[in-house]
């Protein structure tokens, strides 16, 4: 008596289990235990869904499977391989994104004719998903390169966007500081450093900061000799130094000025100052192997312009100073010595013959000469059998000469005739 009592007690509980649940549903736990669908448990709002649906052995898919967003539903079907695996597509067009989710229904037939199904589940985000730098959709993540110019630099350069796998070209533009060059980007832990329009590799947002470069100016004297080669001394003369090469590239001294000029005026000793303005890493790199100067030949007529060449060599660096400080940057001044190649002549500093106590000088010199010859005109000789030509101006000395012989010749006359005058009584 008491085991029927529980039976029926069983059984009550089951109708009330069976009246309170859809029979669909119910079916659908039940079914769920074979059928596998396979797919993203998220899938962005711009990429269609894909998935695949493999029943267990004995089981037929049907063609159709169904989807629901809660606001909307309906079906389409799968394409069923050799396999009996299903494979699916809900396009985008389908989502409902004021939901953001969906569910997909798949059904199969036991061999029997029994029922079974499978749902799954699925959140559409509003934001691209990206896995291993790249969405489902196809679109590549991107990553924020963001320039600031840091405590002391003012003025603004637009942020770039960077994306995955690509190289990125950082900016070349620079910020401003008095004083000072940008030469380069680094990040704010001093990790990475990078060159003006060098390129960024990495998949990640950065914050670049300016390397900042203090310009520094260098001096360098220099005495010109003027000295005449003939008899006639030379006008306003000016004269240039440049530096004719180094023992680094172009492109690490390309920031630098030289200047250095001397204007001559005749025969004499003339002081001059070769000058060398920029960033103090270009100059270090200018001069840490040694630099080469000579004189500008323009090619002036009359001058023979010294030719030779003298080699520039800092030796002293100091990363910093104050402003009043007397400069930190010693510029030896050597020899130089040249040495010819297949592709031409080039200079360099005799290493091993140089006497570091005797050898740099005080300053450059030159010496140009100035050869030209002025011939002046002869005296004139006066004619031996002068002619009249016209010229009156010297006639009164001769006129008063032929006046005075005149006179004489009659006062003679007269003379003799009262002589003669006076013998005839």
């Amino acid at each position: 008596m008491m085991m029927k009592k529980r039976i029926l007690s069983m059984l009550l509980s089951l109708c009330m289990v069976l009246a309170l649940c859809p029979v669909t549903a119910l079916a659908e736990e039940l079914g769920s235990i074979g059928i596998t669908i396979d797919g993203p448990d998220v899938v962005c709002s711009w990429q269609d869904y894909e998935f695949t649906v493999t029943p267990p052995a004995g089981v037929t898919l049907d063609k159709e499977f169904g989807y629901d967003t809660g606001m909307k539903g309906g079906g389409a079907d799968l394409t069923v391989d050799a396999d009996g695996v299903g494979h699916g597509t809900v396009s985008v067009k389908w989502y409902d994104l004021q939901t953001n989710r969906f569910t997909l229904t798949a059904h199969g037939t036991t061999a029997d004719g029994a029922s079974v199904s499978a749902s799954k589940h699925v959140e559409v985000s509003p934001e691209h998903i990206f896995v291993d730098g790249v969405c489902g959709c196809g679109v590549k993540e991107q990553y924020i390169v963001t320039y600031d110019p840091g405590e002391y630099g003012t003025g603004s350069i637009e942020a770039g966007v960077k994306t995955y796998d690509e190289p990125f070209t950082l900016s070349s533009e620079t910020f401003k500081r008095e004083g000072y060059v940008q030469t380069g980007w680094r990040d704010a832990n001093y990790w990475m450093y990078f060159a003006l329009g060098d390129t960024y590799y990495a998949d990640e947002d950065v914050t670049l900061y300016p390397i900042w470069d203090e310009v520094i100016t260098l001096t360098v004297p220099f005495t010109t000799t003027v000295k005449l080669g003939g008899n006639t001394a030379p006008g306003e003369t000016t004269f240039d130094l440049a530096i004719i090469g180094a023992n680094v590239s172009e492109e690490n001294y390309a920031d630098v000025n030289v200047s250095g000029s001397v204007t001559t005026n005749g025969a004499g000793d003339y002081e001059g100052t070769l000058t060398l303005t920029g960033p103090e890493g270009q100059l270090r790199e200018m001069l840490c192997e040694g630099a080469f100067v000579q004189q500008v030949n323009a090619g002036e007529e009359g001058w023979t312009v010294d030719d030779t060449v003298y080699g520039l060599l800092m030796t002293q660096i100091a990363a910093y100073s104050t402003d009043d400080a007397v400069s930190p940057y010693t510029v030896l001044i050597l020899p130089a010595i040249s040495v010819e190649t297949d592709e031409g002549v080039y200079y360099d500093l005799n290493w091993e013959a140089i006497d570091w106590e005797n050898d740099p000088l005080d300053e450059m010199t030159f010496t140009n000469t100035y050869t030209k010859n002025t011939v002046p005109p002869e005296d004139p000789t006066p004619p031996e059998n002068p002619t009249n030509t016209g010229d009156n101006s010297n006639s009164a000395p001769w006129l008063a000469l032929l006046a005075v012989s005149a006179a004489g010749m009659i006062g003679t006359g007269v003379y003799s005739n009262r002589r003669r005058a006076s013998r005839e009584k």
